[in-house]
C-alpha cells in the first residue's frame, strides 16, 4: 500500500507554484513544489496532451457541457505544443496508484472515517481527500490535504480547465464531506501544523519521524535505543542527553 505523505509531495510537484499561498506549511519546500505543473482535462489520468487527445476531449465530453470550441481551443492554447500533461480531479489520485475511477467511487469504496464535513470531528491528516456532493448526492469533485496555513488545511486539486492543479484555502472551496483513502493509502506519516512533543505515553508516539530522530542522535553518539521508531525511555534519555550537552555548550559560549 502506498503512502498518503508520498502521495501529496507527488502532486505538489505538479501543482502551479503559484497558486501556493505565502507562508504555507507544506510536507515539501515550496521551492520544490511545481516544477512539472499540470493542467486539468476531463476524464484524463496525467496523460501527456495530443491535438488527438483534445479533440477527442471536446467531441465525447466538453462540446456536451455546452462549450464552444472557440472557447475550448482558448483554454487549452498551445498544450499539445508545449507537451503539457493532464489530469481530472481523481486523476491526479489514479496517476499516482495506477487507477482509473470516480470521485464517487473513490469515496464509498476506498473512503474510510468518512462523512459530512460537519460531523467528522478528527483532525485533518495530510492526504485525506476533500469532496464536493451534489444535489443528486453523488461526489463530482476531490481535493486532497496537502499542508496547513494558520491551523487552517490547505488542499491540492485539479480544479479545473481554466485553473489546472492548484493549492487551494479550505474556506475558498465548497467542500462538503470528507475522509480517509485508507483502503488505498497508509497515513503512517507525521507532517503535522504544530510542533510534536516528545514524551513517554501509552500508546507510544511512533513513525518515519521518530524512527529519523533515533538514528541521528545514535550517529552523534546519544544512544536511543534501536530506531524502531518508537519513543519510548531510550529515545527521551538519548533526547535528554543530547539536550543536556547543547545547553552546557550554549552557556559556555555565552560565558565566554
Amino acid at each position: 500500500m502506498k503512502n498518503a505523505l508520498d502521495f501529496i509531495k507527488f502532486a505538489l510537484t505538479h501543482a502551479k507554484r503559484e497558486s501556493i499561498p505565502d507562508e504555507a506549511k507544506l510536507p515539501i519546500d515550496i521551492e520544490d513544489c511545481g516544477g512539472d505543473p499540470w493542467e486539468y482535462l476531463y476524464g484524463t489520468t496525467g496523460h501527456a496532451v495530443t491535438e488527438a487527445l483534445l479533440e477527442e476531449r471536446y467531441k465525447n465530453f466538453y462540446s456536451k457541457k455546452g462549450w464552444t470550441r472557440a472557447a475550448f481551443d482558448i483554454a487549452t492554447e498551445n498544450w499539445a505544443a508545449l507537451k503539457r500533461k493532464v489530469c481530472d480531479c481523481q486523476g491526479l489520485l489514479d496517476c499516482f496508484l495506477g487507477a482509473d475511477v470516480t470521485a464517487n467511487y473513490c469515496y464509498t469504496a476506498w473512503c474510510t472515517e468518512r462523512g459530512a464535513i460537519a460531523d467528522v470531528e478528527r483532525p485533518y491528516k495530510i492526504g485525506e481527500a476533500l469532496f464536493y456532493r451534489n444535489a443528486d448526492g453523488r461526489m463530482t469533485h476531490v481535493g486532497f490535504v496537502c499542508g496547513f496555513l494558520n491551523g487552517e488545511p490547505l488542499a491540492v486539486e485539479a480544479r479545473g480547465i481554466r485553473y489546472g492543479v492548484v493549492v487551494s484555502k479550505f474556506a475558498e472551496r465548497p467542500w462538503t464531506h470528507r475522509g480517509l483513502v485508507s483502503q488505498k493509502l497508509s497515513y503512517d506519516n507525521d507532517f503535522r501544523d504544530e510542533p510534536l512533543i516528545l514524551s513517554v505515553t501509552s500508546p507510544m508516539i511512533q513513525g518515519e519521524m521518530i524512527k529519523h530522530l533515533q538514528k541521528a542522535l545514535n550517529a552523534l553518539g546519544y544512544y536511543s535505543g534501536p530506531a524502531d521508531g518508537k519513543c519510548g525511555r531510550l529515545t527521551m534519555h538519548g533526547v535528554g542527553e543530547f539536550a543536556a550537552a547543547h545547553a552546557d555548550k550554549n552557556a559556555a559560549e555565552k560565558e565566554a
